[in-house]
């Protein structure tokens, strides 16, 4: 945050100007005029003395006027210094009162890095902004109504959380969220349209950042992923299935929904594979049985780039297959168990 500090002083320096130009102003034109008053008998030093003492309301008594006109320049030097004051501080509690609300709108942008930017505020993404938290990742969220911004804010302190309003397709909305700097924009309010410009606009503002959308007409998939987007989820799609499994497959469908929630019994994670990394260039058998030794986790698959930057996964592949450097290891662990791999493995989740 200290980019907005700096502008905030910036702004306050600007402001408070005019009343410095002022006072500087009075202050020379009271000094010089005292030092004529009373003759020029004392030095002109002694003179702006007097006035920086009697304009500070300090009045150290040291130096009088000793005549009637040299006694209204005094006054009139501190009438004067009332309406200063009052100036002044009228000026610095506007400008933070300003601030203050600038802030809390989010219209001032945020310094956050590597965080993941939510663009709209549907049923979609009001979850998707719950499981990132809870995963403790960085999050900023556009949200189209000014309303909604306060009650998203209790979510998270604003170290994690930044949260601001306008149309998320617009290209100052997502320099404000700061999506040059981010991890991964994901598009999910309620209407296509606006989801297809807002990915376009976040890939054209941030070329290699990973985009996701959501969408409400599966027909719109192959066109966004023509257009680069990363991944595109159709909850209708995604909620169907769910729905199909739990009425012949209850337990199934139930354990699909515990692992998809980050906060629960147990999660699928992912990692990526680093030459630092205590599996790097193992079998996937040997892997398995490390990781599950180790730490409890169950290693289930593994995601690999095809070379142009295309991931694709891998689940239950045979264990004579080479991991190496790039890939990510796809795993299932409960809350404590992914905790001791996190420790064990030494990077945090996430590709």
């Amino acid at each position: 945050m200290a980019g907005l500090r700096r502008k905030f002083f910036r702004d306050l320096v600007g402001r408070i100007a005019p009343f410095l130009i002022l006072f500087a102003i009075v202050y020379v034109v009271t000094s010089v005029v005292f030092f004529y008053l009373e003759g020029g008998s004392d030095s002109l030093f002694l003179s702006f003395y007097w006035a920086i003492t009697t304009l500070s309301t300090v009045g150290y008594g040291d130096v009088l006027p000793t005549n009637t006109y040299a006694r209204l320049d005094a006054m009139s030097a501190m009438f004067i210094q009332i309406f200063l004051l009052g100036y002044l501080i009228s000026v610095i509690a506007t400008t933070v009162a300003a601030e203050q609300q600038k802030r809390s709108l989010g219209l001032l942008g945020t310094d956050l890095k590597d965080h993941v930017v939510v663009l709209g505020y549907s049923a979609v993404s009001r979850s998707a902004v719950r499981e990132l938290l809870a995963q403790d990742q960085k999050v900023a969220v556009v949200v189209e109504s000014q309303e909604e911004v306060p009650n998203i804010r209790t979510l998270a302190p604003e170290s994690r959380l930044y949260v601001t309003y306008g149309q998320p397709a617009e290209r100052d909305l997502l320099l404000r969220a700061n999506v040059p700097q981010a991890h991964s924009v994901i598009v999910c309010t309620a209407d296509d349209a606006t989801n297809m410009i807002a990915a376009l606009n976040a890939r054209v503002v941030a070329p290699q950042i990973r985009v996701v959308v959501s969408i409400t007409r599966p027909e719109l998939r192959d066109t966004l992923r023509a257009a680069g987007v990363t991944f595109v989820a159709s909850p209708a799609d995604m909620g169907g299935r769910l729905c199909a499994a739990a009425a012949f497959e209850p337990d199934v469908a139930d354990a699909l929904d515990d692992l998809t929630q980050g906060d629960v019994r147990a999660d699928v994670q992912e990692y990526r594979i680093t030459e630092t990394t205590p599996i790097s260039r193992a079998r996937f058998g040997d892997a398995e049985r490390k990781i599950r030794e180790t730490t409890g986790c169950l290693l289930i698959g593994y995601a690999r780039s095809d070379g142009a930057g295309e991931y694709s996964a891998n689940i239950n592949p045979e264990t004579s297959v080479d991991l190496r450097p790039g890939d990510a290891l796809i795993l299932i662990g409960t809350i404590a168990n992914v905790k001791r791999f996190r420790a064990w493995y030494g990077i945090d989740q996430g590709r």
